[in-house]
């Protein structure tokens, strides 16, 4: 089930009631409910054998982005599917990610501030710094066991060497993969290798994690390697982004991504909840902050780049220069002043 397109609105927008407006219902409440669950894997590399990939389908993200000390939150539940024994994915982060679990009521928190709009009908464990295999080149910089994952944070400036390192530790990795990881290892970013702990056949149902990291520039991973683009077509994807300010989301540096559905201010109890729920500390979710909602209903696509926010420039207010303050006579003293004028131009003349 997907939500409808909400537009966006003020913050100030939504107080009214009146039966034309869509209520928040029960059947709504498990709308979400269901787009919570089914969300796909992250928009990273989806690594499985040859043969059995791993697809992608919906996903529902949060970002919190507390500009004043650079630091993103990432949060994602992941649930998908592929007939592999063994898989997981690789998920790329600028800075060295803090992996943890959170809960995915963080995502019921911030869908029950979209505003009431006329329906419309469109559409952790602790780390282990220790590899006992490790390749030449390859920096095992943390491993960890969270929320049903075995993950592992490598950096390495090859990414050939990056795919020996995968199919040396139970990945079995792939030419798209490696072309994949090479353009973050090129810009010195961390790659988490996340691999499914516990799994049926087909379907793989994990915890919510969350990566916490380092970054000049908020962003969401959107570049996937085309094995992990379904056939038939791709999913949902939703992004709830948290901040102070408005941002616009752009595909690499200049390509819009999406507009905002909706906008809403996050009172300071939800801001409170949202932090309880990811485990955070209250003051890593920033005051006044707001949450801005981008839907995008293709995907995964071929895509060049990743998602970037970019804070909103505030037009400037034109002012006209102040002038020149002037000297104002009573009109009597003007007028003996002209006359003292004239007398003089006539006593000239007589001489």
């Amino acid at each position: 089930m997907k939500l409808p397109n909400l537009p966006r609105y003020s913050r100030r927008h939504n107080r009214s009631a009146s039966c034309a407006y869509l209520l928040r219902t029960r059947a709504w409440g498990l709308g979400v409910a269901t787009l919570v669950t089914l969300g796909g894997a992250w928009a990273c590399s989806g690594v499985g054998p040859r043969g059995q990939p791993v697809v992608f389908g919906d996903q529902t993200n949060i970002v919190i982005w507390d500009e004043a000390h650079h630091m993103e939150h990432f949060i994602r539940n992941a649930s998908f599917k592929s007939g592999a024994a063994d898989f997981g994915f690789i998920a790329p982060t600028p800075g060295k990610p803090e992996l943890n679990k959170a809960s995915n009521r963080a995502f019921y928190t911030l869908a029950a501030l979209a505003p009431v709009v006329l329906y419309k009908g469109a559409r952790g464990g602790s780390g282990r710094f220790e590899d006992s295999a490790k390749s030449a080149v390859v920096q095992v910089i943390q491993e960890a066991d969270v929320a049903g994952y075995h993950a592992t944070t490598l950096k390495c400036p090859d990414a050939h060497a990056i795919n020996d390192w995968m199919n040396n530790h139970g990945y079995v990795s792939t030419p798209e993969v490696e072309k994949w990881a090479e353009r973050y290892c090129s810009r010195g970013w961390y790659l988490t290798a996340f691999k499914v702990v516990d799994k049926s056949k087909l379907i793989a149902s994990t915890g919510t994690v969350r990566m916490s990291f380092k970054t000049n520039k908020p962003f969401n991973p959107f570049y996937v390697p085309k094995t992990n683009i379904p056939i038939n077509g791709g999913g949902t994807l939703r992004v709830y982004f948290v901040s102070v300010g408005d941002y616009d989301a752009h595909i690499g540096r200049k390509e819009t991504w999406q507009t905002p559905q909706w906008t809403a201010q996050i009172p300071e109890s939800s801001a409170a909840l949202l932090a309880k729920q990811v485990e955070l500390p209250f003051d890593a979710v920033p005051d006044n902050c707001q949450v801005e909602t981008f839907v995008d209903n293709n995907f995964p696509r071929p895509a060049a780049e990743d998602i970037y926010f970019v804070k909103r420039k505030v037009a400037a207010i034109p002012h006209k220069p102040a002038s020149s303050p002037t000297r104002q006579f009573p009109a009597p003293v003007a007028l003996s002043m002209l006359g003292g004028v004239g007398l003089f131009a006539v006593v000239r003349r007589r001489r």
